[in-house]
């Protein structure tokens, strides 16, 4: 038991959850805790009481989240509460305060820093609890790897926090911490503070109909409803005005609705800022008002945007296409009760903390490529979570509408379903191998990597096929005083076979590993020692989708011999980015051949791209190899002079997309002027079209309102 115990009460003015006070005894205890709980049910008030505990120990604290926005919200709460000079904030473009008792940080950097820990220990040097906020992204396919790795190098003397939405599988989860990292306590509450109640909004009168008695059965009565095919089926469906109309007479607002389009919420937004109804009380209209000039100030583009009088009615959308600086402020106008409608794609469910009374669900399947299919029960289930805030609602109300293709009782199934399990999404790449191999024996490197949650899920598989393999060998036995050779032969076949499968699934993700180890040691970045090389050590600390093509860039740049400008590399740079742009279909890029040096060099890449994609073919190695030559026009054109204005004129595109692709521009380019393997000359030209391309807006963010 630690000597120096504080007491929650002295730290909350409310009560504290039965779950809750189990997670603080546990870290008490000096446990690792795992809590799954549904949203909103209070979880980051354990995290808090982590804060308080380390502050009160002279222990740092490590806050990570998966979003830089998430993590920019954290960072203003826990100044507000703790401080300026106590918290930190380390995100992609940002650093402040990095010696901060309480550190607040994206997963990724948090990942990054554990790499090179052994080169920085002063920074880990007292350190108490590391939070990894939303730990369910453990499952995401393109960053879980994140999380796992975090957890496999997190310093043992450090508590870990693992704040999960609810998964299936949490004990399996909880299980394979204790292993890696020490014994860890699973906190699991399936309560909600805020119960849900689940609505069916359909055609006729009475619109709105409970879906489900208050003891959690299907109501028959709406099962009555005749059901209707072909065109009938079509019409008369609700609109979403009578849906928020309805709700505004019975006090649901605010109110998140979900569509699962971008141009879906945008064309909800404007049907409903015609509406003759106003959605804000007098004194509301007023203090909106305030806090949209005060944005001004922060956001010169604002007062024009095409959004802005549906915001001053208490309006919003928030999707992936729109300004990262106006989606801030819509979240931060909103959890001030000053938006009272928002419509928003599902993404807006897995990111920062936004719980609104109600939450409507425009349909319960969606478009996939051609075809549609239903939403996964976690899917369901996130979305309905952020129905009901915590001390302002004594119930949070989900509303479904009805559509011609989906009944009451395949909604019902859902409201009603488990959570899936969680599983892994680990996969090595080229920085895993060089960062490990350039601190670890070849031997510890595999010992790390086999510790992955991927491996630890095959172990019920492993022992099935080990069991039947030793039922087969018994069976042999017999076999063999009656010496049926035949028998004898397909059962030794047989057993050689399930062996062969459980160490195949020992192994994983061991042999992707060495994939990658091979292919670094054919472009001379491993040595044959399996230690990183002059050039190993600095591609180690690039970031990005494939390292090792853009190492290669760096590596042949100067050799190339061609004299490119900054506005030249400006629009490779965003071409590097990969990012898929949804062009109007008004708009054809023009040909990438914009000047004489961007196509000599553009040839020379894509035989570079050609170079790597065959070793990889090789090795039989998977990473893609992101350059789109079609973007290379809109670094070019944006550095060049466009205004922003312009920009969108020419490419009639989503803004969000656009300031994705120059972001990542931006990082590529930022990259490049720090990299030890660049020369001064491609430092320097690199560093000023870091400068053109990061302006108003892509630079844009809007700090906390008063």
């Amino acid at each position: 038991m630690l000597d120096k115990i504080i007491d929650p009460e002295n730290i909350f003015s409310f009560k504290l959850d039965t779950f809750q006070l189990k997670a603080i005894q546990s870290l008490n205890q000096g446990k690792n805790i795992l809590v799954s709980a549904p949203t909103g049910s209070g979880k980051t008030a354990i995290a808090e009481y982590a804060v308080h505990d380390a502050l009160a120990k002279h222990k740092r604290i490590f806050y990570t989240t998966p979003l830089k926005a998430l993590s920019n919200q954290k960072f203003f709460d826990f100044c507000n509460q703790f401080g300026e000079e106590k918290v930190g904030l380390l995100t992609g473009d940002t650093q402040i305060n990095r010696e901060g008792e309480i550190l607040i940080l994206t997963t990724e950097i948090f990942r990054n820093m554990l790499y090179k820990s052994d080169l920085d220990k002063e920074l880990f040097e007292r350190i108490g609890y590391v939070v990894l906020d939303e730990c369910h992204y453990m499952k995401d396919p393109d960053r879980g790897t994140v999380w796992e790795e975090s957890i496999i190098y997190c310093p043992k003397e450090a508590q870990i926090i693992a704040l999960s939405a609810t998964v299936g599988n949490p004990e399996q989860i909880a299980h394979w911490v204790s292993e890696i990292h020490g014994s860890t306590e699973l906190i699991e509450s399936h309560k909600r503070p805020v119960p849900l109640r689940f609505f069916l909004f359909g055609r006729g009168e009475n619109q709105l109909k409970p879906l489900m008695t208050p003891e959690g059965k299907i109501n028959k009565s709406i099962l009555k409803a005749p059901k209707l095919k072909g065109k009938l089926a079509k019409e008369g469906l609700p609109k979403i005005g009578d849906a928020l109309f309805e709700l505004q007479q019975k006090k649901m607002l605010p109110v998140i609705y979900f569509l699962f389009s971008r141009r879906g919420c945008e064309e909800a937004l404007k049907r409903t800022a015609q509406l003759n109804t106003s959605f804000l009380t007098d004194l509301e209209a007023f203090e909106l008002k305030k806090h949209l000039e005060e944005a001004c100030q922060q956001l010169p583009w604002l007062r024009s945007h095409r959004h802005f009088n549906s915001l001053k009615k208490g309006l919003a959308a928030h999707h992936a296409g729109l300004l990262p600086a106006l989606k801030a402020l819509v979240e931060r106008l909103f959890q001030k009760n000053l938006i009272k409608v928002i419509f928003a794609t599902e993404t807006l469910a897995a990111g920062i903390n936004m719980p609104a009374r109600s939450v409507v669900i425009s349909q319960i399947s969606k478009r996939i490529d051609s075809s549609h299919r239903l939403l996964t029960s976690s899917e369901f289930l996130q979305m309905s979570g952020r129905a009901g805030r915590r001390g302002m609602d004594e119930i949070g109300y989900v509303i479904v509408m009805e559509t011609a293709y989906e009944g009451p009782m395949e909604i019902a199934g859902l409201a009603m379903s488990e959570p899936e399990d969680l599983h892994s999404a680990f996969n090595a790449n080229y920085v895993m191998v060089l960062n490990l191999a350039a601190r670890h024996k070849w031997t510890i490197c595999k010992e790390l990597v086999l510790k992955s949650f991927a491996r630890f899920e095959n172990q019920p598989e492993i022992k099935s096929l080990q069991n039947m393999a030793k039922q087969l060998n018994l069976n042999l036995e017999k076999l063999n005083k009656k010496t049926e050779e035949k028998k004898k032969f397909k059962t030794l076949k047989k057993i050689e076979k399930l062996n062969e499968e459980a160490t195949e699934l020992e192994q994983i993700p061991w042999p992707d590993f060495e994939k990658a180890a091979q292919i670094l040691m054919d472009t001379e970045y491993l040595n044959s020692d399996f230690r990183p090389t002059d050039k190993g050590y600095w591609a180690a600390d690039l970031r990005g989708d494939n390292i090792l093509f853009m190492a290669e860039f760096i590596n042949n740049f100067e050799s190339w011999n061609i004299n490119l400008s900054s506005f030249e590399l400006a629009g490779l740079a965003c071409a590097f980015a990969g990012q898929e742009i949804r062009w109007d279909n008004t708009y054809t890029p023009s040909s990438w051949a914009i000047t004489q040096g961007i196509q000599d060099i553009t040839i020379k890449i894509y035989a570079l791209i050609q170079q790597i994609s065959k070793i990889q073919e090789k090795h039989e190695f998977t990473a893609r190899t992101p350059f789109a030559v079609n973007l290379i026009e809109l670094g070019f054109d944006w550095t060049g002079g466009f205004d922003w204005p312009d920009l969108m004129e020419k490419y009639k595109t989503d803004e969000g997309d656009l300031v994705k692709c120059l972001r990542q521009g931006a990082d590529f380019l930022k990259q490049l002027s720090i990299c030890e393997g660049s020369s001064d000359h491609l430092k320097q030209i690199s560093s000023t079209a870091y400068d053109l391309i990061y302006r108003s807006p892509i630079r844009d963010e809007i700090a906390e309102l008063n």
